[in-house]
């Protein structure tokens, strides 16, 4: 069975994601971000040459500029503003969790075996499993962290993961959707990084755990 230099990246990517959700310092969990991102700009440009689409080395730059560098950047800037450097709200016990989050990366190979293979170099296997995972890592970050930054985290590794999963189904999408999609993802981030402080500065905190007990007085 073949394995393309696309489809290791993208496992790598997703293996580095599973590692997220074993941490609570969320330092920590934006390097691991930074550095799957990093490896999906690498899927991107590896599939370029494989599908010989200039259009995807520009959206290549842009993933590692944008989301591997920015986004980063700007998240660890708002870390220090609000002095919050660890989720201590975590639901489930961060080395359950990733066992968790690793459990659901084989289940994504068990879930994708029946996918028709896309037409070029590789089977499409084992980049929609990457994919996949990818999105049930952040549905599990979601789902198991209380602060709002670790949630946004968890939202971008699901747009990571569907991105991933178009990528290697198909040839990839139109340039200008790709940089339509990216534009979305950055104001996005600067939107959620906005309601971040806006809620800090309501409540003196950022646990979105403690939002439901709230009551008109």
């Amino acid at each position: 069975m073949t394995v393309t230099a696309t489809e290791i990246c993208v496992l790598t990517a997703a293996l580095l994601a599973c590692l997220i959700v074993g941490s609570l310092h969320l330092k920590v969990n934006l390097w691991l971000y930074a550095m799957s991102t990093l490896f999906i700009a690498l899927a991107t440009a590896a599939a370029a040459l494989e599908h010989s689409e200039t259009g995807l080395f520009v959206i290549a730059i842009l993933i590692a500029l944008l989301k591997s560098i920015a986004i980063p950047k700007f998240f660890s800037w708002a870390i220090d503003k609000l002095h919050v450097y660890r989720d201590l709200g975590a639901i489930i016990a961060p080395p359950l969790a990733m066992h968790a989050a690793i459990l659901l990366f084989s289940l994504s190979f068990i879930l994708t075996k029946e996918i028709p293979s896309p037409a070029g170099p590789g089977n499409g296997w084992f980049g929609a499993a990457g994919g996949i995972s990818l999105v049930f890592t952040g549905l599990l970050l979601m789902l198991t962290r209380r602060l709002a930054i670790s949630q946004i985290f968890g939202f971008l590794v699901i747009e990571n993961g569907i991105y991933v999963f178009a990528l290697t189904q198909t040839k990839g999408m139109p340039l200008m959707v790709e940089m339509g999609i990216l534009l979305d993802v950055l104001v996005g981030v600067m939107v959620s990084g906005l309601l971040l402080f806006k809620i800090q500065k309501s409540f003196e905190h950022i646990d979105v755990g403690q939002l439901t007990q709230l009551k008109e007085p």
